[in-house]
């Protein structure tokens, strides 16, 4: 990636571009100009405020040689700074009507300025006897992210060239809590001239703020910039191969690029509420043109309490799709996201392993297979700094986290210490896993979808599509000193062929807790795990000219247990159940004897009773008052509010 040449003797990005003439600037001018105003205390002590002083000095005087005005109501960042003489100088190319080589070259011209108000920076310190590490290190930090800001308009630029139309696109939404906007948007476009017989640029770029941002807001902003930059960086991916050579390589698609999203959970909801992205580019190929493009908003809500993103990108014919919703309130819960992120991994397994007769790949094809295992990567990290958020948040909040820490993190407790430590505690069952978790997720609740669609092209298309939905969501009540939480667990595996074929196949695992609490005693805990599976497969006959269906499951496996804990008495329903029917194909003569048909049905119940059960049969008030308290928590638990 560019930000990898760094650490090399070449500049950022004037390695892929093409050598211009500049203004005499030399070292010698610099010191003319800025010696005056250092006072004898600079030359002993140059901390980081004062060498960003003297950067900042260093860009102005590149902004003094454009002829647009610059107005700064505040103290801008050196990073904000260097942007500033780049937008500045290509508006004002713009406004002169330049052409795509003039604003090239003005690009170019920039981007070298900028490399050179470092270079001088730094000489000047040297010759002052203050070049020390500190110092170092700051202005290498500084220039490494003026250079990630750089990166979507300096990767969109330099591309390479082909003789048919090709073009990129970036936009950039930002908007702060005080409902400022913030927009950019950058494109290029590369086209074939049939009267000239040349090929043709252009190119535009803009930047425009709705409403008037504080410093803080800037900073905030300048954050988003460097993160967006590394994903730009990914989106409109450089060969290492290609510096010096000014050109950059093809395009790598969405769901192969390394997109990282871990700035989520340290997202700036104090200033910032939310940004929305989008990169495009189309290269036109011999046959058809192709056309690649990503999306991803997000936005959070204090007043709905809720923060939401949405991913899509179009690589050629695959679509990787998936967005999440989650509560704004959470709690840390290592163990449950490690479950959760386990269980979206074998969902997407089932439904990869299912799609196709033949295990070694999935319906999709290899190529698309890996494609989609890199996009479910990029959803589980914006799952998991979602959730880091919410943690984040709840801890600064001292209301949410008094409210958070008083209900469910409490209930969460004593229900794990029940299930974990009580010996009398028989369990869900044996009939199958429950890979959502025991108990009750401290994490903020969600809902989350994970799709991924194929649609090639071909005299008999098919078009498949994996979908994986993983979902919490806990309700709190109460009702006279009993407080009872619910909370459900689901999660869904799907694919299909989008009626291009009728194969198909349906798994929903759901984990439902539910529990009352009196005098921060855990008295009553139901619990239910249920697997549902439906799969279809099919062949096309070339007699018939249909599909025909080949082999059919339908299976169900329940475990429920119910227990209440009053007054030393321990008192457990477990109850399973499992129901299995399949149809396979035997032969091929028409009749329904062409199919097998067999079933599965089994049902068992254990009702458990502990304690001293001698009070109960000798003392009628105690036998008395032990009914009373466990038919209000039987009512109680029986009839809490619908989520």
């Amino acid at each position: 990636m560019i930000n990898n040449v760094l650490n090399s003797s070449s500049s950022l990005v004037t390695s892929v571009a093409q050598p211009i003439n500049d203004i005499a600037h030399t070292l010698t001018d610099e010191l003319k100009n800025i010696a005056p105003e250092i006072a004898q205390e600079l030359l002993s002590q140059f901390d980081q405020e004062k060498v960003e002083t003297l950067l900042k000095k260093e860009f102005a005087s590149i902004l003094t040689l454009t002829s647009q005005p610059v107005t700064v109501n505040y103290d801008i960042s050196p990073e904000e700074l260097a942007m500033r003489t780049v937008l500045t100088s290509q508006q004002e190319g713009l406004d002169k009507n330049e052409n795509s080589e003039e604003l090239m070259k003005r690009l170019n011209k920039s981007v070298k300025n900028i490399h050179g108000a470092y270079a001088n920076t730094s000489d000047i310190l040297s010759r002052l006897g203050q070049l020390g590490h500190e110092q170092k290190s700051f202005l290498a930090s500084s220039e490494q992210r003026v250079e990630r800001m750089l990166d979507p308009l300096m990767e969109s630029s330099y591309r390479e060239i082909n003789e048919g139309d090709d073009s990129n696109r970036f936009e950039l939404s930002v908007k702060t809590k005080e409902g400022d906007i913030v927009n950019i948007i950058f494109n290029s476009a590369q086209g074939y001239d049939e009267d000239t017989g040349e090929a043709v640029d252009s190119f535009g770029i803009s930047y425009e703020v709705e409403g008037d941002l504080s410093e803080v807001e800037h900073q905030a902003l300048n954050q988003i910039l460097l993160e967006v930059g590394e994903m730009a960086d990914e989106f409109f991916k450089v060969s290492a191969n290609s510096f010096g050579q000014s050109s950059y390589t093809k395009y790598v698609p969405p769901g192969q690029a390394e997109f990282n999203l871990d700035f989520l959970a340290n997202f700036n909801n104090e200033q910032l509420s939310g940004f929305d992205i989008a990169f495009s580019t189309t290269e036109n190929q011999p046959i058809a043109a192709l056309e690649n493009s990503f999306e991803l908003s997000y936005n959070f809500d204090e007043k709905h309490n809720t923060q939401a993103l949405s991913f899509k990108s179009n690589a050629g014919v695959t679509e990787i799709d998936f967005s999440l919703d989650m509560s704004i309130f959470g709690g840390k819960d290592v163990d449950q996201m490690q479950q959760y992120l386990s269980t979206l991994d074998q969902n997407l397994e089932d439904s990869r392993f299912n799609s196709n007769d033949s295990k070694e790949n999935s319906a999709f094809g290899k190529q698309n297979d890996a494609r989609m295992q890199q996009g479910f990567a990029v959803f589980k990290d914006a799952f998991t700094s979602m959730s880091s958020a919410a943690e984040r948040y709840s801890n600064i909040e001292s209301v949410a986290a008094r409210e958070f820490t008083n209900g469910r993190e409490m209930v969460a407790d004593l229900v794990d210490n029940m299930v974990t430590n009580d010996s009398r505690y028989k369990g869900l069952g044996e009939e199958t896993n429950n890979t959502l978790g025991t108990g009750i997720s401290k994490l903020a609740d969600f809902d989350a979808k994970f799709s991924f669609t194929s649609e090639p092209e071909g005299l008999r298309p098919i078009h498949p599509k994996s979908t994986v939905e993983l979902s919490q969501v806990t309700e709190h009540y109460k009702s006279g000193e009993l407080n009872g939480t619910t909370q459900s667990k689901t999660v869904n595996a799907h694919f299909d062929y989008q009626g291009t074929r009728p194969d198909n196949y349906d798994k929903t695992e759901s984990y439902n807790i539910n529990t009352a609490v009196k005098k921060q005693e855990l008295v009553g805990l139901d619990q239910e795990h249920q697997v549902d599976i439906d799969k279809e497969t099919y062949e096309f006959n070339p007699k018939t000219n249909q599909y025909e269906l080949e082999t059919a499951l339908v299976e169900r496996i329940t475990n429920e247990s119910s227990i209440r804990q009053i007054n030393d008495i321990w008192l457990e329903k477990n109850e399973t159940s499992h129901d299995k029917k399949e149809t396979e194909r035997v032969d091929y003569t028409g009749k329904p004897e062409d199919y097998e048909r067999t079933s599965h049905h089994s049902h068992d119940k254990l009702v458990t009773l502990i304690g001293d059960l001698d009070k109960l049969a000798n003392n009628k008030q105690v036998k008395r008052d032990y009914m009373i308290d466990l038919n209000n928590v039987n009512f109680f638990m029986d009839n809490k509010p619908a989520t």
